[in-house]
């Protein structure tokens, strides 16, 4: 049996409140009973992990980088950090002056020539997410200004990444 507690009033009804119950809905029902055998361990028991990756551990305090860049009308640019695979990236960026043309990507360490596109956005002020990197490699930004005036992206991310190049 699940029991649904509701929110808080100051949580909107697709707030937090749901993004946090809408897996666990999901998973009523369906064929792969993890969630419900975690759920169901017993307080002196935990259940094991089924993926491992959800947990890290590290021995040094996570990096908080801001990184403000200016784009003359028409310019493009990268910034790129350089992550281990599953690692959490958390950013937020907001561009003064404007929008920009922002693709999130990543490219493999070993291949050149190989890479994901996490997200891609013709004209946007700003952007705020995570990402966990699927493979070692250098992941990030190419940003360019389609407007007539310069424009400034303001960034700030935090994680456990090694580098960062703008």
């Amino acid at each position: 049996m699940l029991k649904i507690i509701s929110t808080s009033d100051r949580l909107s009804r697709w707030g937090i409140g749901w993004f946090l119950v809408l897996p666990l809905l999901a998973s009523c029902g369906s064929k792969d009973d993890t969630v419900a055998t975690q759920m169901a361990s017993s307080a002196n028991q935990p259940a094991p992990l089924t993926d491992p990756s959800v947990f890290q551990h590290y021995v040094s305090p996570y990096r908080t980088e801001r990184v403000e860049k200016t784009f003359a009308p028409g310019a493009g640019g990268e910034i790129l950090l350089r992550l281990d695979e599953n690692v959490v990236l958390l950013y937020q960026w907001v561009v003064d002056g404007g929008s920009v043309h922002s693709d999130l990507h990543g490219h493999k360490s070993d291949q050149s020539d190989y890479w994901v596109q996490y997200r891609l956005d013709e004209s946007s002020p700003a952007d705020y997410g995570s990402i966990v990197s699927p493979f070692d490699g250098m992941h990030g930004w190419y940003f360019r200004n389609d407007g007539e005036v310069d424009v400034t992206v303001r960034l700030r991310v935090s994680g456990y990444f090694t580098d960062i190049e703008y």
